[in-house]
């Protein structure tokens, strides 16, 4: 059997959600966003080539994510005017700073963990001795 079936795809999905917040927190990070420059850079990381299972970063997906990201606040809204538009840009809080540095800090353990190299490297055929 070398297709996936729906159950396949349902933890596939689960995969791209599980990581989404993190991604949407470190691209705040960077500079203030809107939201769908913030769906734009999360299609390029989920742009597999996999017609069976679409990870598309949705408006319906990532919407629901900034606001529940803002009433945790990890993140704030401003709205502004753009070419007669109002968009609301969003930027990183002090609280989401705590939160993605000890992402970070979880990522470098991670990345010197044996057991979790052992895993990047059969999952994606690259050595990562360091």
């Amino acid at each position: 059997m070398n297709e996936l079936n729906e159950s396949h795809v349902k933890f596939l999905k689960h995969f791209s959600n599980g990581i989404t917040h993190n991604l949407i927190l470190w691209i705040i990070s960077k500079e203030p966003i809107h939201g769908y420059g913030i769906m734009k850079i999360l299609d390029d990381f989920f742009d597999f080539d996999n017609d069976e299972c679409e990870l598309k970063a949705t408006s319906s997906k990532v919407y629901p994510l900034l606001r529940k990201m803002e009433s945790k606040n990890l993140i704030e809204g401003e709205w502004q005017t753009v070419n007669n538009k109002r968009v609301k840009y969003y930027s990183i809080t002090p609280d989401g700073e705590v939160v993605l540095k000890h992402l970070k800090n979880n990522m470098c353990q991670v990345m010197d963990n044996p057991h979790w190299v052992a895993f990047f490297e059969d999952m994606t055929g690259l050595n990562l001795n360091r």
